[in-house]
């Protein structure tokens, strides 16, 4: 392309020489440097126009590259060309373990079986372009992420489409943000509507329960009206019960951090556990770390949670049993592992056993709040609450709790 724009150059240069020459009598001499002058000229604007389109072609190209969100480019064949910074940030490939890898490597497996990949190449061909479709992508250290993509048809000169490219944006973090969000809101919800339960059930139920304790002082096991006033006093004490579980799951958690002994803690735990068994023949098996020292953390708090989830472990134990109790230090954490050999949870219940209300006990024996409430102390206190369990085999509570004095 340069030598023919060159060989243009020299034709024209002849042509103005001869026009010059001929219409106003210059000579040789004069009419060249004319065209030396016009000739630097053009060379001078030309290199400008250059420079300007690198400048401008530069500029363009290190938005692309250097984006915080993922611009990938992906060909006709679905395979991926362009990969930037942002994308590797954000699935911790690297531009050579993805180019030539169809663009699926990113979608997870249960999305695949969906449809997905066909939806979104139709969508494409059929409706021009994808804005803010929000899904999941997995990255190469298997996290699920989720996800606002759009993406767009690239074409040639000749109109003709060789790609298209995807931008997609990690809103895993956004996301979450908007749960608790949610969360907080219908936690304040809850707690107006309960409040007001309460106080217009606690006067009722405290008349109905001391009217059967009194009446209960003149029978006897055996008698006719026992049963039924014990029945009442037992459920009146588990509606009571409920409401004050609720009262507590609405109210923002307060901790008070104190330097405390938490195999202490446990060993009063396991102490008591004798009342929680009812019958069953659960052994708890301790394993405690000697060398943990007292550090701060809120005792009522986290007594709660140890508690819930022992009696958990507990309850689920069907007739006979082991509850193990196991506490250690590790980079700056201590940790508490309660694991059970009872029936296990089922894996499709694993991702909601920490939501508030959700329960696989039956009527009357739970309100589904004990989990979700120690979710919420543990996270208070900076720490972590994970669970692994496999159906038959039991199920393992881990708590991590950050070292404080």
């Amino acid at each position: 392309m340069e030598h023919m724009v060159i060989a243009e150059l020299e034709r024209q240069k002849e042509l103005l020489s001869g026009k010059l020459k001929a219409e106003y009598g210059l000579g040789e001499e004069a009419s060249l440097d004319i065209c030396r002058i016009l000739e630097d000229s053009l060379s001078q604007m030309i290199q400008l126009m250059k420079e300007g389109k690198n400048a401008h072609e530069k500029f363009f190209s290190d938005i692309i590259l250097n984006s915080v969100d993922a611009i990938i480019g992906i060909d006709n064949e679905h395979k991926i060309f362009l990969w930037n910074k942002g994308a590797e940030n954000i699935f911790g490939y690297e531009k050579m373990e993805v180019v030539g890898k169809d663009f699926t490597i990113l979608i997870p497996d249960s999305l695949i079986q969906k449809g997905e990949r066909e939806f979104l190449i139709n969508e494409i061909l059929n409706e021009g372009s994808l804005a803010g479709y929000e899904t999941e992508r997995l990255t190469k250290d298997g996290r699920i992420l989720k996800v606002s993509l759009s993406r767009f048809p690239v074409f040639n000169e000749q109109k003709e489409m060789i790609g298209s490219v995807g931008i997609i944006r990690d809103m895993t973090e956004i996301k979450k943000l908007e749960r608790e969000l949610r969360e907080k809101e219908n936690l304040a919800l809850i707690g107006e509507v309960v409040s007001s339960i309460a106080h217009s059930l606690s006067n009722p139920l405290n008349i109905i329960s001391g009217n059967a304790d009194y009446l209960l002082l003149d029978r006897t096991e055996g008698d006719k009206e026992y049963e039924e006033l014990k029945t009442i006093i037992d459920e009146t004490s588990r509606i009571t019960k409920s409401i004050r579980h609720l009262l507590n799951f609405s109210r923002p958690i307060q901790v008070n951090k104190e330097p405390n002994d938490l195999n202490e803690i446990i060993e009063g735990i396991i102490a008591s556990s004798k009342f929680l068994a009812a019958g069953k023949k659960v052994t708890i098996k301790k394993s405690l770390d000697s060398k943990l020292k007292p550090f701060g953390f809120d005792r009522n708090e986290i007594e709660e949670v140890i508690l819930n989830i022992v009696t958990n472990a507990v309850q689920a134990i069907v007739s006979e049993g082991e509850v193990k109790i196991k506490t250690s230090k590790d980079n700056g954490a201590v940790k508490i592992e309660i694991s059970d050999n009872g029936p296990g949870i089922p894996k499709e219940n694993l991702a909601k056993i920490f939501l508030p209300f959700f329960s696989s006990k039956e009527y009357g024996k739970g309100t589904g709040l004990g989990l979700s409430i120690a979710m919420r102390i543990i996270k208070e206190h900076s720490g972590e609450l994970t669970v692994r369990s496999q159906v038959g085999k039991g199920t393992a509570f881990s708590i991590s709790l950050p070292v404080t004095n």
